[in-house]
């Protein structure tokens, strides 16, 4: 009798981990959430502001910035920029390319 408990607490763990792995996955299909998928922004000081400014995906928790890196690509500087929840600790990396509007 007393494992019925435990088997139910691991299958809600498995439950839990499967519903996170499927809101990462989608994740990475949002604008920003892969380095195919890059934010556009005009200028680099734009990028601390948006990344802070976008939801945690797993919980909605506000974000904190850890690391950046610039890459020079020929369609513009492509900033990575990792980040973590302040809330639920999740892990999470955004994507942002530096494309100045050109002069028409």
């Amino acid at each position: 009798m007393g494992h019925r408990p435990r088997r139910q607490r691991r299958e809600q763990a498995r439950t839990l981990r499967k519903a996170v792995q499927r809101t990462e996955q989608m994740a990475t299909q949002l604008p920003g959430g892969s380095p195919h998928r890059p934010i556009d922004l005009a200028t680099a000081s734009l990028v601390e502001v948006q990344a802070r400014g976008t939801p945690c995906v797993q919980c909605g928790g506000p974000l904190e910035l850890r690391h950046d890196r610039a890459q020079d690509t020929a369609r513009g500087v492509v900033r990575e920029v990792d980040l973590v929840c302040r809330l639920c600790h999740a892990p999470r990396t955004l994507w942002f390319r530096i494309a100045p509007a050109s002069p028409n």
